[in-house]
C-alpha cells in the first residue's frame, strides 16, 4: 500500500494507529488504579472526593470522614449503663462507609451512630467514616440487640478508607486523630469494644509483617492511654489487590496479635466471603456486610459469656 503526496499514512492506518494507542492507554491506566487504589496514591483522593461531590451531599473532614449528612436523624444521648454498649470502630475502607448497601437499623433509638457530642438513629452511612455507602456496624449492633446482649448499641464510626497502618500507629496522623476523638468521647461513654478491621493496604504496600505487629502494638498502646482498656476484636482482612495470596506476611501478623486476652481474632474474611461476598473483588456485597456482621457478633458474644 502507497503512501499519499504529502507522506502521511492513509486514514485506514492511522485509524489502526490510534485504536492501538487508546488501547495501551487504558492497560497503563488499568494497571495504575490496580496499583494505586488500595495504596490511596494520587489521584485516587481526589477522584473519591470528586465522586462523593458527584453521589450525594454532606461535609466532610481532612481525612475525608463525614461529619454531616442529610436525613440524619438526631436523638438525645442516653446515659451509658451495663446493658449499653459502646463500640469503637477503626482502620480503613470495610469498616467505613464503602459496602454496598446502606442499612437503617430496626431498633429505632436502641441503636444509635455517635459523633462528636451528637447521637442520630444508626443509619448509613454513618458519620465520622469515609465514603456513603453501606457498612456492617449497623447489622452488627442490631443483632447484638436481637441476641438480647445489650439493650442500647452506641457505635462510633471512624473508619478511613486505603488507609495504612503507619497511619494509625503512633506519630501518625490518624493516631492523634483518634487520640483526640477518644477525649470528647469520655464525657459522654465508656468504649465497652473495639473493632480494628484493617490491613489490605498493607499487604499492597509490602509491609513487614513485624512492622505491622509493632505498628498495631502502639495503636493499642494508644487506646490504653486514653483510658481504653475494651477488648480489641480483629480479623484477618487483606484481599483486595489482584495479586493477593493467603498467609501473606499481614494475614500472619493479625493471626500472631491476637493474644485472646485484650486482643482478640473475630473472624477471617479473607476465608469466610465468597466472591459474590464482594462488590468489586475488594469491598462487601449485601450478602458480605451480613456475614462480617454476624461473625463480629458471635465472636463479641463468645468473649461476654467468659466475663
Amino acid at each position: 500500500m502507497s503512501t499519499t503526496d504529502s507522506g502521511k499514512r492513509p486514514a485506514p492506518c492511522r485509524i489502526a494507529l490510534a485504536g492501538l494507542a487508546i488501547v495501551a492507554v487504558a492497560i497503563v491506566s488499568y494497571l495504575f488504579g490496580v496499583y494505586s487504589y488500595p495504596r490511596g496514591l494520587w489521584p485516587t483522593s481526589i477522584l473519591r472526593g470528586l465522586g462523593d461531590a458527584v453521589r450525594e451531599p454532606g461535609t466532610r473532614d481532612d481525612f475525608g470522614r463525614l461529619v454531616s449528612y442529610p436525613g440524619k436523624i438526631q436523638v438525645a444521648c442516653p446515659p451509658q449503663d451495663g446493658h449499653t454498649a459502646a463500640i469503637l470502630a477503626i482502620g480503613q475502607s470495610n469498616v467505613a462507609n464503602h459496602a454496598a448497601r446502606r442499612v437503617t437499623t430496626r431498633h429505632g433509638s436502641a441503636v444509635l451512630s455517635y459523633f462528636e457530642g451528637k447521637c442520630h438513629i444508626a443509619a448509613s452511612p454513618l458519620l465520622g467514616a469515609t465514603s456513603d455507602g453501606g457498612e456492617f456496624l449497623t447489622m452488627l449492633a442490631d443483632r447484638l440487640v436481637d441476641d438480647g446482649l445489650y439493650r442500647t448499641v452506641v457505635v462510633v464510626s471512624s473508619g478511613v478508607g486505603g488507609s495504612p497502618i503507619s497511619r494509625w500507629a503512633r506519630h501518625g496522623a490518624l493516631n492523634a486523630s483518634l487520640s483526640a476523638s477518644l477525649r470528647r468521647l469520655a464525657a459522654d461513654y465508656r468504649v465497652t469494644h473495639v473493632i480494628w478491621h484493617q490491613g489490605e493496604t498493607d499487604v499492597a504496600n509490602a509491609t513487614a509483617a513485624d512492622t505491622y505487629k509493632t505498628a498495631f502494638a502502639s495503636l493499642v498502646r494508644t487506646l490504653g492511654e486514653a483510658g481504653v482498656e475494651a477488648p480489641v476484636f480483629t480479623s484477618v482482612s487483606t484481599r483486595c489487590v489482584a495479586a493477593w495470596t493467603a498467609g501473606n506476611p499481614i494475614a500472619l501478623a493479625q493471626r500472631a496479635f491476637a493474644d485472646g486476652r485484650r486482643v482478640f481474632l473475630a473472624t477471617d474474611t479473607d476465608a469466610l466471603l465468597a466472591p459474590d461476598d464482594r462488590s468489586d473483588c475488594c469491598h462487601f456485597s449485601e450478602s458480605g456486610q451480613r456475614k462480617v456482621a454476624v461473625a463480629y457478633a458471635a465472636a463479641i458474644r463468645q468473649w461476654a459469656s467468659t466475663r
